[in-house]
């Protein structure tokens, strides 16, 4: 017998691509001459890597970003041709790999960089990397004083071409353009003093989701825009600015229902008492599935188009909801999660709020047993 993955499980994430792609779309509008970075890092946001790379590519984007070599190999295994940079440091081990499989690299230690050249050499080959200078964030990157250093010792070895330099902005989304025109002031003029030293690169990057909105002015030669490609703004300030249709629609279907009388405990520490007889459901997804334990007598979902409210404690498989004033549920009906059911509605960022969290938490921990399905209306 054949089993489909729905009939195993039961919580689908329905992946909208050609929403997808309308935001790419959008966009790219702003951009004029700008390249678009498709960030697809963290399995495409939780939508799936493989699938969504492969629309954004066909949407037009030029590049794409990931954080893992895994993931760059795997879209160079299924034929992903365009450009694909790694957005975070990798180990000295993995250089290897990212000359074999045409990777462009994020370059900030000298270590890294001989150990690129190196490999390159012995695959006769020639390895991508963009120079990553710490504006501020203070993560990754070079500090801006010592870039014209590091060039006078790696910027001419052998087979490592360096492409691009780039900085990541800590404040933008918040709105903090006085820090942030700091951070980018800081990133021109180290460019400018590498290139009055004869080191230059022909892209130079420096915003996410929020600049390619908001600051055409610091556009530069390419742009890097992650949750806003998969329908979220990442200032509520922005709702104005663009119209982005969110990509992922996540459901599942009650398994059982029970009734229970006042004052019994449910779930793990009996942290919810029923306050009267109570008519309760279970749902087949829980914090092994990524939808956050901290959901736990806060959140809501949709059931009949009316919203029910999670009560207990979330546990690795399950969630309770209540649905004692809903008419007419039975199981196997769907429960909507995350989208649209009716007139009602529960977005991503409104899953974000209760857990005091942002859009990214909410869509890229839900784990890959969820079944993904693509759409493409």
């Amino acid at each position: 017998m054949t089993y489909t993955a729905s009939s195993i499980h039961p919580t689908i994430a329905e992946i909208n691509l050609q929403a997808f792609q309308q935001n790419i779309r959008e966009l790219k509008k702003r951009l004029h001459k700008t390249k678009l970075l498709a960030v697809v890092k963290t399995n495409a946001y939780g939508h799936g890597l493989l699938e969504v790379s492969k629309a954004a590519v066909a949407a037009g984007a030029d590049q794409l970003g990931v954080t893992s070599v895994e993931a760059g190999t795997l879209l160079r295994n299924h034929g992903i041709k365009i450009p694909i940079q790694l957005l975070s440091t990798i180990l000295s081990e993995q250089a290897a790999a990212v000359v074999a499989n045409d990777l462009t690299a994020a370059v900030f230690t000298e270590k890294l960089a001989r150990k690129l050249s190196g490999e390159a050499v012995l695959q006769n080959k020639t390895v991508s990397a963009h120079l990553k200078i710490d504006t501020g964030l203070h993560r990754f990157g070079i500090a801006p004083e010592t870039a014209q250093s590091f060039c006078e010792h790696c910027y001419h070895l052998p087979h490592l071409k360096w492409e691009g330099i780039y900085t990541h902005f800590s404040s933008a989304d918040e709105g903090d353009w006085v820090t942030t025109e700091q951070q980018y002031t800081v990133f021109i003029d180290t460019i400018a003093r590498l290139r009055q030293s004869g080191y230059t690169f022909s892209l130079h990057h420096a915003g996410g989701s929020t600049i390619a909105i908001e600051r055409s002015d610091m556009h530069l030669d390419m742009v890097r825009p992650g949750i806003a490609l998969f329908g979220y703004h990442p200032a509520h300030r922005q709702h104005s600015m663009i119209e982005l249709k969110p990509v992922m629609k996540l459901t599942t279907n009650i398994i059982h229902i029970m009734e229970l009388p006042a004052n019994t405990p449910v779930g793990y520490g009996g942290n919810y008492l029923t306050k009267g007889a109570e008519k309760l459901a279970i749902l087949p997804i829980g914090h092994g599935d990524g939808y956050k334990r901290a959901l736990s007598n806060k959140g809501e979902v949709l059931i009949n188009s009316q919203r029910a409210k999670i009560v207990g404690t979330i546990s690795l498989d399950q969630t309770v909801i209540d649905i004692t004033d809903i008419p007419h549920v039975y199981e196997g009906d769907e429960v909507v999660l995350i989208g649209k059911m009716g007139d009602e509605k529960i977005t991503a960022q409104e899953i974000a709020n209760w857990l005091e969290s942002i859009v990214d938490e909410v869509v890229s921990s839900l784990m890959e047993r969820i079944t993904r399905k693509y759409i493409h209306s």
